[in-house]
């Protein structure tokens, strides 16, 4: 009985520490003719942060979530989300095989951001959480898939891989002025 509260309790520890939950709510999809499409493989945690014209500056108003809510990563390599697949039937084919994808169509020419995160607690009981960016402005009628390399370092987030399917050239990115975050948050 010993070994088996033993064992039990060792899971618990492996199992909670390897969760990540994302409370954001999913992209909801636009539904112009001219939708750009994207394909997102469902790893890691990924977000799409949008940005507005707030004077000299882009302020950002809107951060969703692009992958399922909960995922199971014990280590990088092994990351496992609970949600299910959601597809829109893109053009193109999927380069990512048979691994789970969420496809969304997006409001073309505004300024986006793709956001990688992942949080780990230290020996101490801290979160720190590793974010990486990447800027795009999705061109109309274009389809695109999104997916997070594996990091090169332990504490690190992943680099985010985005490729433009319809053309096969460079993005169109943005590098204009983020405003400076006020208040507390």
């Amino acid at each position: 009985m010993k070994f088996i509260n033993m064992y039990l309790t060792l899971f618990s520890v492996i199992l909670l520490s390897g969760c990540q939950l994302d409370m954001k709510r999913s992209v909801e999809d636009y539904t112009g003719s001219d939708a750009a499409k994207i394909r997102v493989l469902d790893k890691g945690k990924l977000s799409l942060v949008f940005y507005e014209l707030d004077g000299d500056c882009y302020k950002e108003f809107e951060s969703r979530k692009l992958t399922s809510a909960f995922h199971l990563s014990l280590l990088s390599t092994a990351d496992y989300s609970a949600g299910s697949a959601k597809k829109i039937n893109m053009h193109t084919p999927s380069s990512f095989g048979n691994e789970k994808v969420k496809e969304y169509t997006i409001k073309p020419g505004q300024r986006l951001m793709v956001m990688s995160s992942m949080n780990e607690a230290d020996y101490y009981g801290n979160n720190r959480t590793y974010e990486k960016r990447v800027s795009f402005i999705p061109e109309q009628n274009h389809e695109y898939e999104i997916y997070v390399k594996d990091p090169e370092y332990i504490k690190s987030a992943g680099d985010i891989i985005i490729s433009d399917l319809t053309t096969h050239e460079n993005l169109k990115n943005w590098q204009d002025k983020i405003c400076k975050k006020s208040g507390l948050f």
